[in-house]
Parts: structure tokens; sequence; C-alpha cells
């Protein structure tokens, strides 16, 4: 296949990556890290652990890699396992068999709000996993994220898992977060950019449909 030699947004060595097995019936998706480089087409990348477990891929199988790029989205290729190590770090060589393309996401409204939203957060302590909880407050939400106000300093790539109240729901979603940045604020330390992964599609119809109301009443009031 013909392979795109002129896009810039390849990825970086640290950068964090999500893999996804193809042809498969799962849609499981996996936390790795690129490694090293070896060329535009080749890649060091971590092996997928979850909950201290290793994920098994092997050397043959199509994976799909997907990374985001602050204020450029995210992006997407399809490649194959060519070698896998397990010395001291379980680790896989891939080969990009793609173009790499941008996805195009459905451009959300914004919505400013003030709502108190739970945050869990699975927190790696001698080996041992520690789910910490986290009372949180939400600045604005779309129908693709949110953007918190939290205490715990958190990296580019962590998984989160959000409970969030609208209306007479609580919504659960899953996210990954995309940006950090210390603030000066009497309650919290942090606010964090965190982009949906994992939401069920009624529970986002009804954010958006929350969204919309709100937006609807702000119109009223001219204040939008």
């Amino acid at each position: 296949m013909h392979k795109n030699k002129t896009l810039c947004e390849y990825p970086v060595i640290g950068d964090k990556i999500e893999i996804k097995r193809v042809n498969i019936k799962t849609d499981d998706k996996y936390a790795s890290q690129v490694l090293d480089i070896i060329d535009d087409d080749i890649y060091i990348i971590s092996g997928p652990i979850q909950k201290s477990t290793l994920i098994p891929l092997h050397v043959g199988n199509l994976i799909e890699i997907s990374y985001f790029r602050e204020d450029k989205g995210r992006f997407v290729f399809k490649a194959k396992i060519i070698e896998r190590e397990y010395k001291d770090v379980y680790k896989l060589k891939i080969e990009r068999i793609s173009c790499i393309t941008k996805i195009q996401e459905r451009n959300y409204y914004r919505l400013s709000v003030k709502l108190d939203v739970q945050k869990v957060y699975s927190l790696k302590i001698r080996d041992e996993e520690k789910e910490v909880i986290e009372n949180c407050t939400a600045k604005d939400i779309s129908g693709s994220g949110i953007r918190v106000f939290c205490n715990l300093k958190h990296s580019i790539g962590d998984s989160v898992k959000l409970q969030i109240p609208i209306g007479d729901f609580n919504i659960t979603a899953l996210g990954t977060v995309v940006r950090v940045q210390e603030i000066e604020n009497d309650n919290f330390k942090f606010s964090l950019g965190v982009k949906f992964t994992d939401i069920k599609d009624e529970d986002r119809e009804r954010l958006i449909k929350y969204i919309f109301e709100q937006q609807r009443k702000l119109r009223k009031k001219g204040l939008i």
C-alpha cells in the first residue's frame, strides 16, 4: 500500500498511544507508548498491559494505532506486528502499513457549566493498583469531552472514569486526559481537559440534549 511520506504528524518518542486489534469483534483499546523510532514506518512500542496482566499480541497481528495532537486532533494508522520481546520490558516492533489520517470528529458546542463530577483513577503504588476517587468540579462540557478542576496531578494520556450528574441521570464516561494546566483557585490546583473515549450512545444523547436545553435558556436571556 502507498504510504504517506508528506504528513508531518508522525508519532514521536514518548507519545501516548492507543492500540486496537483489527479484524476481531471486540472494540477493546489498550494504552501503550512509543519507545523508539527506527524510521518513518518502523516503531518500537510498549506491549499493552491491563490490570498488571500482559495482553498477548502476536507477530503478524494487524493493529490500529491512534494518538492525540494538542490543537490538531486525533490521528490513526494501521500497522503490523513484526517482532515481539518480553525481556525486561514487554515490547513490540511494528511496521506502519497505511497512511496516517486525521480522524474527523463531530464538532460539539462546548457549554460553560458548574457541575459536581466524581473522577476515578487507578493509581499504581508499589506494584498494586489503587482506585483514587476525587470529587471535582466541571467547568465546561460538550458531547466529546469535559474540563474539570481537580487536585490530583495527572499526565497527558491518563485514563479516568467520570460520573457526571445530568438532570435525573448520572452519566458514566471513560476518558483520556489531553490537557493539564496548573490554575490559581481556592479549592483546586489543576485543570484537566478530558476527551471521552467510551460513553454509551444514549448517555451522549442525554448530554447533548442537556447542552442544547441550557443553550436555549442562555439565548432567551440574551447571554449568548
